[in-house]
Order: C-alpha cells, then sequence, then structure tokens
C-alpha cells in the first residue's frame, strides 16, 4: 500500500512506509490525549464540559496514529484518553511508570495546552531518557514556540500518522532526521516554509481507526439516543475562510464513499449504533454525499449519525436521502441572525439560507442544533439581543449561544491585534508559558464587555431552553430511560449554570 504526504509546494513522491524505514527493534510507545483540567477558562459556564453529563468524545486523532503503528510497524502501542478514563496528571504519571515507554506523544490542542504541558513535563522528570513528542492543533500554530520548550524532543506539525510512524522507526534506530516533512527534532530546530508541514494527501491510505484501542463505552453524548456512540472524520480541511476558524491552512481532502461506509460498517461490527461525523462540512461534494447514502442504504446497518452542515447546503431532496441512510441530526453554525455580522465574518451565508435550511431538515424529520456567537467584529449589543430573537423564530431543538474568542492562527485575531482592539498577543504568551485556568483578558469589545455577552448568553439559554413548550416537546421525544437520564444531567446543569452566574447587564 502506498501512503503518502503531500504538502505545500511540495512535490515529494509518494513514500512506501509499509516497506521502508524499518524498525530495528520493538519500541513501547506511549499516546495521550491529556486532561482538561485547568485548561483555558470557558465562557461556556452553563456547561461544564468536563463532565460526563454531556458525555465524552473518542480521541479520533491519536487512534489514528496508533492504528498506523499498529499496522505499520512491530511496536507496543498503549492510548490513554485522560478525559473519558477520568485521569489526573498524576494518575497518567503511575501509568507512564508502569509502561516504561521509549516515546510518548501527546495531544495538543490551544484550550487544554496548559495539562498537556504539565503533563509532558512531568513525564521527562520521572522518565528523562524517553523521547517526548507534542502533536495536534496546537502544533499548528505555536511549532517553533513548542520545539523550543526545555522538556520537549521533537514536534509534528501537521497531520501526524505518517511523520509519527516515521519518529518512532528513527529512534528504534538510533537515528534523526531532519528531512522528513512535519517532523522537527529539537537539535535541529524547526524548518520554515513548506516542510514545515505534512499534509496527508489520499486520506484512503491511511487506515481506519481502531476504536479498540480505548473501551468504546466510554464514549456517550447527551443528544445520543442510544447509551455510547462514536465519532468519524470524513473529511480535513474545509473549503471556506471564516474569520473565527483555524482551519483554513489547506483545501479540503476527503475519503471515498466507499471508504466512509466501510467504517460505517467497522463500527457496526463493534455493536455501536449511533455515530457524530465531525467534519467542517460533510455536504459539501453533493455527489460523494450521495453515494455514500447509497451504500449506507443498500449495507442496512441499523446506525443512526449526525452531521455537520452550512445552511447555504440545504436540499430538499438531499436531507430526504440522508435521512433514509440513518442521519437524524444536523447541526448547523448560523453564528448570527444579523446579515451584516455574518458577512462581516466571511461565512458566505445569508439569514434567509438558515431560515431555509432549518424548514427543510425538521421537515426532512431531522433533529437540528443551530450554534449562535456574540462578540463578533463590529457587532452591537443591538445585534446580538436580534440573534437571540432569531435563534427564538427559528425554534430548532437545540440552540447553543456562546462568546467568541479570537484564538490565535485566526484571521479575527490577526486583525484585531493590528488594530489595536487586543493590545498583547497573550495567546503567544500563554503557549510560552501557560497558566491554569487561564482567560483570555479581552476579546472583541468595542461594542459590549466580556461581561454583557456572557449575560446574554445566559439570556440565550434561558429563553431558548426553559420555555414549558420546549420542555414538553423534549419529554415527549425521549426514547428511553437512558436517554431521560442524559438529558436529565443537562437540563440540571444548564439551569444550575444560569443560578451561579451572575446577572451583569441590563438591557
Amino acid at each position: 500500500m502506498q501512503i503518502s504526504g503531500v504538502l505545500k509546494g511540495n512535490e515529494r513522491e509518494s513514500q512506501d512506509i509499509a516497506c521502508q524505514d524499518k524498525a530495528k527493534h520493538s519500541l513501547r510507545v506511549l499516546l495521550i490525549q491529556p486532561p482538561r483540567t485547568a485548561g483555558v477558562a470557558s465562557l461556556f459556564h452553563q456547561v461544564d464540559e468536563t463532565s460526563e453529563g454531556i458525555g465524552y468524545k473518542p480521541p479520533l486523532g491519536i487512534l489514528y496514529v496508533a492504528t498506523v503503528l499498529k499496522k505499520h510497524s512491530n511496536h507496543q502501542i498503549k492510548v490513554i484518553d485522560a478525559i473519558a478514563q477520568g485521569l489526573q496528571t498524576e494518575d497518567i504519571i503511575q501509568e507512564v511508570l508502569s509502561f516504561k515507554p521509549d516515546v510518548v506523544g501527546i495531544s495538543a490542542w490551544t484550550d487544554f495546552w496548559y495539562p498537556a504541558y504539565k503533563v509532558g513535563e512531568q513525564i521527562k522528570q520521572a522518565l528523562p531518557e524517553t523521547h517526548l513528542a507534542y502533536g495536534g492543533p496546537h502544533l499548528g500554530i505555536y511549532p517553533k514556540e513548542t520545539l523550543e520548550i526545555s522538556f520537549v524532543d521533537s514536534v509534528i506539525v501537521g497531520d501526524g500518522e505518517i511523520p509519527f510512524l516515521r519518529l518512532c522507526n528513527l529512534i528504534a534506530n538510533d537515528e534523526t532526521d531532519d528531512e522528513f516533512p512535519g517532523l522537527h527534532f529539537k537539535q535541529h530546530g524547526l524548518r520554515q516554509g513548506h516542510d514545515t508541514y505534512y499534509i496527508q494527501k489520499e486520506l484512503d491510505d491511511i487506515p481506519i481507526p481502531d476504536r479498540t484501542f480505548l473501551p468504546i463505552e466510554l464514549y456517550s453524548s447527551v443528544l445520543g439516543k442510544n447509551d455510547y456512540i462514536t465519532t468519524m472524520i470524513t473529511s480535513r480541511g474545509c473549503p471556506f475562510k471564516c474569520t473565527f476558524c483555524k482551519l483554513n491552512f489547506q483545501k479540503t481532502l476527503c475519503h471515498s464513499a466507499e471508504r466512509v461506509v466501510e467504517e460505517f460498517q467497522r463500527i457496526a461490527g463493534l455493536g455501536i449504533r449511533e455515530v457524530e461525523i465531525y467534519d467542517d462540512t460533510f455536504t459539501w461534494s453533493k455527489e460523494r454525499l450521495k453515494d455514500i447514502c447509497r451504500g449506507l442504504i443498500k449495507a442496512d446497518l441499523n446506525i443512526e449519525w449526525a452531521v455537520r452542515d452550512r445552511v447555504s447546503t440545504a436540499d430538499v431532496e438531499l436531507y430526504a436521502l440522508m435521512y433514509e441512510a440513518g442521519c437524524r441530526r444536523i447541526h448547523l453554525g448560523i453564528e448570527s441572525g444579523v446579515q451584516h455580522v455574518i458577512d462581516r465574518m466571511r461565512k458566505q451565508i445569508k439569514v434567509e439560507q438558515a431560515q431555509k435550511a432549518v424548514k427543510l431538515a425538521k421537515n426532512a424529520g431531522l433533529t437540528v442544533l443551530t450554534y449562535f456567537m456574540f462578540g463578533n467584529l463590529d457587532e452591537t449589543l443591538e445585534d446580538m439581543h436580534k440573534t437571540i430573537d432569531f435563534a427564538m423564530e427559528l425554534d430548532a431543538d437545540y440552540a447553543t449561544f456562546s462568546v467568541t474568542i479570537p484564538y490565535a492562527g485566526t484571521e479575527m485575531y490577526e486583525e484585531a491585534l493590528s488594530t489595536g482592539l487586543i493590545a498583547d498577543d497573550y495567546w503567544k504568551e500563554y503557549a510560552l508559558s501557560p497558566v491554569p485556568n487561564f482567560k483570555p483578558p479581552k476579546l472583541i469589545e468595542n461594542h459590549a464587555s466580556m461581561n454583557q455577552m456572557i449575560d446574554l448568553s445566559n439570556e440565550g439559554i434561558r429563553r431558548f431552553y426553559f420555555r414549558p413548550r420546549y420542555i414538553l416537546r423534549q419529554v415527549k421525544s425521549l426514547g428511553g430511560i437512558g436517554e431521560f437520564f442524559r438529558k436529565g444531567r443537562m437540563g440540571l446543569q444548564l439551569l444550575s449554570g444560569l443560578v451561579r452566574a451572575p446577572s451583569v447587564y441590563t438591557k
């Protein structure tokens, strides 16, 4: 099998990883999804995101990496998901001391950079000879800063499966390599340019992630109908350029329809009956979508699935076909009910399209979840109130109202820095010296303060979820005792969050 890697501007030929770079001996390799404890303070405080009240999702990133290692090497592999397994840093260290890994790979997200940093620091203190590597979304923004941390031996930037396999084989052979795209050793430093990232061009060359590296029973969703669920990623990248998004660095690449159906079949074989597809825009290729749906209908797997989609692609025939194929929920990123705010985000959607999409999805029998954000560039308090009114008008099954955090790597953050709206590059400071429970000191606050926007998110939650008609509708839709308890916990969390939250804004 050819496993190929393509980088920006890079014309390297496909490399037969299965036949090259064989390790001289087997290593013990530990892959870690670190805990969320003491990560960036959430402004969506109505729900404790570390609680099983909303469920846990499998860490597909490190499962992909583990599966490639399993298929193309004889290394011994252990995977830890500290979030779902309820492990704190001291628990992870005990696992590390027991397993004695030669290589540790840690998945790093900016939101949870502090716990990822502390886990790595303490692993290195406990086992100084262990090679410590970081990968994940945080490395796409701060590769140099991470590589320069004293206890970090290497970083992987971009798609991590093949670079991490290469890393382990090099270490097994007592070698280093300053040439493999996306893989950067401390002694060589970070290479700039097209070699910085590794992009996996042919996604079908990557094996289906082995979900049995972790107990499948750990993973559930408050929105689910079944006791446990899994997630799936059928494409990487996004064709759109929203100002608040960090995923603009590559074009969209996708698995074939046949491969997607095969993965559904593999999931069904594990006894899992519910899948959340995490693509940023699952329906961007209508022909591929039709082929997937037809394949699932033919396979008759009795699996329900959920997708994320854009309102601009809503189509009555597609929604009907998706429902027939098992789709039961659709997540729509609308973000605002005011057109000039949407345009400022470069969402490339219209308010009227949002109205049409929600209506078509509900008519097709799909459960609809809508997302809204407060605190965007040039958004006024009046605009935010109109957004809540718009969410009420749409009357989807679920709605989230969050305060926009301008993250590093987004056009929104860069513009705020360049115009002085945000004075200091606080994300870079956090990347260099992470602190527990970091709270961004400044948002987009030229028209409303952080406290006003938090209070508005509370108002949106209160108005949307605590309507008698809405509560009655949810009770009638319950599918079983498990769903009753999951949604009951979620409702109590929402109510508790609203009671705790200070009311600092008066309309």
